[in-house]
């Protein structure tokens, strides 16, 4: 995906963060000092529109978030071909505890990443909230530039309540037509569940497999959403 204008890239880095589901989380090791250490790891999106982690608290990640917060999460473009030509996303921010989690929002996280829940429940898993302080995306070879949080940040418009009603609607409504509007992508064999939602998209879920679709136009209320996505399908 090549963009050169600056709405475009700011675009193209906001569908990267909602869309992607997993990035490289790095941070300061504390055994090898000034160098940084780096794993796959899944994310979800809090109500602030923020990166939400789940990691052991045996993990070499959570040991050095301890010692230092600075971290950095890499995101890109899921897609075949050059690399160099491939849309990816660095998001540096401060990771921190979330020793407060809104019950609600875990349960988002687990619609997404139903295996988590056991982590969470039996392992000691422990939630972070990624605190972003900028972004840099490259949108295409060429095409680059540092974006503030002030033109990235989305705040989810709905409730915990008016999303779970929501996602009840589609998924007892839209199955069918979802189907057939992904066909290229998933399994006709399995279920797709709608497991989130915000103003600019829907999340799906395959059994592990993860989809964003995007809408046509943003929907802040409930019956805008439901009516957009109607249209859109």
């Amino acid at each position: 995906m090549q963009h050169n204008n600056e709405n475009e890239i700011i675009y193209t880095a906001r569908e990267l963060l909602s869309g992607c589901f997993k990035g490289i989380l790095a941070t300061h090791s504390i055994e090898c000092t000034g160098y940084p250490i780096g794993s796959l790891l899944p994310y979800s999106l809090n109500r602030d529109g923020w990166p939400l982690i789940l990691v052991s608290h045996l993990a070499k990640h959570t040991r050095n978030l301890v010692g230092d917060p600075h971290c950095s999460l890499t995101i890109t473009e899921h897609n075949l071909g050059d690399t160099q030509t491939l849309s990816r996303l660095s998001c540096l921010a401060d990771a921190i505890p979330a020793q407060d989690l809104d019950s609600r929002a875990a349960d988002r996280h687990f619609r997404y990443f139903p295996e988590s829940r056991g982590y969470y429940r039996d392992l000691n898993f422990l939630f972070y909230q990624l605190k972003p302080v900028r972004f840099y995306c490259v949108a295409g070879f060429g095409a680059a530039r540092w974006i503030g949080i002030d033109r990235m940040q989305a705040i989810n418009p709905f409730t915990f309540k008016e999303e779970e009603r929501l996602l009840a609607d589609i998924n007892s409504q839209f199955g069918g037509r979802l189907q057939q509007r992904l066909a290229q992508q998933v399994d006709p064999r399995s279920a797709l569940i709608a497991v989130g939602l915000d103003a600019t998209g829907l999340d799906l879920r395959q059994n592990s497999n993860l989809f964003r679709l995007p809408l046509p136009a943003q929907a802040n209320i409930p019956s805008e959403f439901l009516s957009v996505l109607t249209d859109s399908l």
